[in-house]
């Protein structure tokens, strides 16, 4: 069988290539945000000027989420070391190799407990991330719109939502849009919802959009918080979510009208 085409961004061949043929890198599993010394300070001091970070995702069966780590939690310290923001944890775990254990002080509606947790392997694939998705709250929208705006998925509740990670020199991404256009106008008075999501500039996606005359939403997503929040790491990720929020599959690489219309059905 064929494997849909699909586009890499350059940073993750870039990391591709660095660790080809190496041991597998240690990891927490998780996501996370530096967090200003200000947010945690009153419930969590001792907090270095730079801060703790703050956990946005947990990912499935690693070694946070086998911890019993959750998104919202504050990491203050790791080996009894306050964290001097992101830097502390990463450079941590990263001299560390798999199967070590390390210690967390965890912060978590007020109170600061410890917890121990082996680190788990990395996986080589960073792409198959985005599985750990299904059957899962999909993160909630983070950028601006800048085309028919849709609201946040909070208020889309009630709908099929059909993500479409994208860019514009990515070949499979303009493939695909025609049978995205196709497949909502088609659903779109069932419940259906399209929203295309780039990183791009927005001179560059607004000349896009309206050269190519697609009319379902369009999002920026600055500074990519909402591909990493997806771990779409490939271009177009098409992430398909039922009418209760919850995320029921997700697609990698260019695919053909009728398969966007089954899928698009089965949800509807």
């Amino acid at each position: 069988m064929k494997s849909a085409m699909k586009c890499f961004p350059s940073f993750l061949l870039v990391a591709s290539i660095a660790f080809a043929g190496s041991l597998p890198k240690a990891w927490l599993g998780i996501q996370f945000e530096d967090a200003t010394s200000e947010q945690a300070l009153v419930q969590y001091s001792p907090v270095t000027p730079e801060g703790p970070v703050r956990v946005v995702r947990v990912f499935k069966g690693a070694s946070a989420d086998q911890a019993g780590l959750k998104e919202g939690d504050y990491l203050l310290s790791i080996n009894k070391a306050l964290l001097h923001g992101r830097k502390t944890l990463l450079d941590t775990v990263q001299s560390k190799g798999v199967g070590d254990v390390v210690e967390l002080k965890i912060g978590r509606a007020g109170k600061t407990f410890a917890q121990k947790l082996a680190l788990s392997p990395r996986p080589e694939d960073m792409r198959s991330l985005t599985q750990t998705l299904i059957g899962s709250p999909a993160p909630e929208l983070r950028g601006p719109y800048y085309h028919a705006a849709a609201g946040s998925l909070s208020k889309l509740k009630g709908k099929v939502v059909m993500l479409d990670f994208w860019a514009t020199w990515c070949g499979p991404c303009r493939m695909t849009m025609p049978g995205l256009q196709a497949v909502y106008k088609r659903y779109k008075d069932k419940g259906l919802v399209v929203i295309g999501v780039s990183s791009e500039d927005i001179g560059t996606l607004k000349a896009f959009q309206s050269q190519s005359g697609l009319d379902y939403s369009m999002m920026q997503d600055p500074g990519q918080l909402m591909m990493r929040d997806y771990a779409a790491y490939a271009f177009p990720t098409l992430v398909f979510i039922d009418r209760k929020g919850i995320v029921q599959r997700v697609e990698v690489g260019a695919h053909p009208e009728e398969d966007l219309d089954r899928w698009a059905r089965e949800l509807l």
